[in-house]
């Protein structure tokens, strides 16, 4: 079933954007990647370097919640309040630190611990370590105005169960991430994947979740820009779909935001999370990012 969704995505990104898969745009400083050359190309450690931003072009960024279609060399730290979560049993606050760290222009390694704060509604508040994921990512395709990359998320429960830390079961998440320049410094992003139970399943739990999201946004000022560089306004749409439990749940969020550099490639972006669809979920979630690129 994974396949097919993988299938579907790939054949809708050829439909709507035929640029896709055309490996003749133009890079004054390395070749394209492409699958063509993928055993070939772009595995030398040490080669990374961030891809040259064009005047006319859009950053090449991750936003706040839609996994990242894109290589970035960075530390991160994210915080998001969630009020009213798991249908006004709870409010959260969640701390993740994300270190991203690409090894060559093919693949990247990210590891993201959590420290979690909960109040339920009845009971007294704890935190404590959440859960722990572990992302690789490897890149399919790379040219100046497309990127595509394969992700592989597993998320291990460190977190404690009983306490409502973690989740108390091991989850894999393989998915496709795709970033398009959509010219005038307008871009695209969209995620497409499925979540796995491996390990801690219990019969309550989907079989599968599958998560998808899609992200526009739009670039104002160039990156010298003194304290506003690249100045970007943006919105995300996310969604989760279960699938094979008792009570399956779809749940869709929109997430405006605007990102910034601040200067010497400290970043901050602010957004908040309004549901679209099963507003039970969670009545509202504040983010904020504080990223150092390196």
């Amino acid at each position: 079933m994974y396949f097919v969704y993988l299938v579907c995505f790939y054949v809708l990104i050829n439909v709507l954007f035929p640029t896709f898969t055309l490996a003749n745009e133009v890079s004054e400083k390395r070749p394209n990647l492409t699958l063509s050359n993928f055993f070939s190309e772009g595995w030398k450690f040490t080669d990374w370097e961030e891809p040259a931003q064009e005047p006319d072009q859009a950053p090449r960024f991750k936003l706040l919640k839609i996994p990242a279609p894109v290589f970035e060399r960075e530390v991160r730290m994210n915080y998001s309040f969630t009020n009213n979560g798991d249908d006004g049993k709870l409010d959260e606050h969640e701390w993740e630190i994300e270190f991203e760290m690409p090894l060559n222009r093919r693949f990247l390694i990210e590891v993201e611990p959590k420290v979690l704060s909960v109040s339920p509604d009845k009971g007294d508040d704890h935190s404590g370590l959440g859960d722990t994921s572990f992302t690789t990512s490897v890149m399919l395709h790379e040219t100046r105005n497309t990127t595509m990359l394969f992700r592989l998320d597993t998320r291990f429960p460190t977190g404690d169960d009983d306490r409502e830390l973690g989740s108390g079961k091991t989850t894999i998440r393989p998915g496709l991430a795709l970033w398009k320049d959509l010219g005038k410094r307008f871009a695209l992003q969209s995620f497409l994947g499925i979540d796995t139970p491996v390990g801690g399943k219990t019969d309550a739990d989907p079989d599968t979740t599958v998560n998808y999201g899609v992200a526009l946004s739009k670039t104002i000022t160039p990156k010298d820009k003194p304290l506003f560089g690249n100045l970007t306004l943006f919105v995300e749409l996310n969604g989760s779909s279960d699938m094979g439990s008792s009570d399956d749940t779809n749940v869709v969020s929109i997430l405006p935001g605007i990102r910034w550099n601040l200067g010497h490639d400290f970043w901050i972006m602010p957004g908040i999370e309004l549901p679209v669809i099963d507003r039970h979920e969670f009545d509202n979630r504040i983010w904020l990012s504080i990223l150092k690129d390196f």
